[in-house]
């Protein structure tokens, strides 16, 4: 971006900010380098950057382009700084597991509160939603990947900025959890310090259980994280699987949580915090 073209010294007789004529002894022409008008001494005596048109140090401004130039640097440290807020705020989450044990009908239920009983085949998709932990707002990112099996137990991509992962079973499909055990050894093959969340979904399901509560708990225990069982369809503990890979992340970042208001109460269900 160019600065305005300098008004000639001639065609202006008086300042364009107090109307006083210019003379020669007492009051002289300066160019404002913002506007490109004329104007006396006191009326262009501030001084400002101007990076947009390459004044990076201080140069002469009239008093109403000062204004305006402060204005302007204020609104767009104000942008910077949300971007910055934004960026600081946001964790991303990625949640994988076997095909068919229900990640996207979790994330749906906790993003958009509505469970899709029809199965549709996941290509990997990102949701996001502002949630309150630690007295502040974040941005949580998940990652809906699509269903893992042998061939495809982990992509390295999945590991991009990821904060913290959640390895999702069926409570009713134990070749599923045997998966997750897999896809554990993958993501310790590409990371280091990983924030994890071992979920039990279909707790709806009991009584075609094939994995029992306490075989979940023991894997948890011995992945050293932390460990529920839930229900997309019921609704169940869905909360709290996404508030608590959230805490994780918070916890591996600050192990100080900050206090939460009373009004904040913790949901109640069944699991390991």
């Amino acid at each position: 971006m160019s600065a305005p073209p300098w008004k000639p010294d001639n065609s202006v007789k008086s300042c364009e900010s107090c109307t006083l004529p210019f003379s020669f002894m007492t009051r002289r022409r300066h160019h404002c380098r913002h506007c490109g008008g004329l104007f006396c001494d006191p009326c262009s005596n501030m001084r400002c950057s101007i990076p947009k048109f390459g004044y990076e140090s201080e140069v002469r401004v009239c008093s109403q382009c000062c204004d305006y130039l402060k204005k302007e640097e204020d609104h767009n440290k104000g942008i910077e700084r949300a971007r910055a807020e934004s960026f600081l705020r946001q964790r991303k989450v990625c949640i994988l597991g076997y095909s068919c044990v229900g990640k996207s009908c979790l994330t749906q239920q906790f993003v958009e509160e509505k469970f899709q009983s029809a199965y549709n085949p996941t290509i990997n998709h990102t949701f996001t939603k502002k949630v309150k932990a630690r007295n502040e707002e974040f941005v949580l990112s998940i990652l809906d990947t699509a269903g893992q099996d042998e061939c495809s137990i982990f992509q390295p991509q999945y590991s991009i900025g990821t904060h913290g992962y959640i390895l999702v079973y069926s409570i009713a499909d134990v070749r599923s959890f045997e998966i997750v055990k897999v896809i554990y050894e993958k993501i310790y093959s590409y990371a280091v310090d990983v924030v994890l969340l071992l979920v039990g979904n279909k707790s709806d399901l009991d009584k075609e259980r094939q994995v029992s509560f306490e075989e979940g708990s023991a894997l948890a225990r011995e992945w050293k994280c932390p460990f529920l069982e839930c229900s997309a369809k019921k609704k169940d503990n869905v909360v709290r699987v996404f508030y608590g890979i959230l805490e994780e992340i918070l916890k591996a970042e600050d192990p100080t949580p900050k206090k939460e208001g009373k009004d904040k109460a913790k949901p109640k269900g069944k699991g390991l915090f």
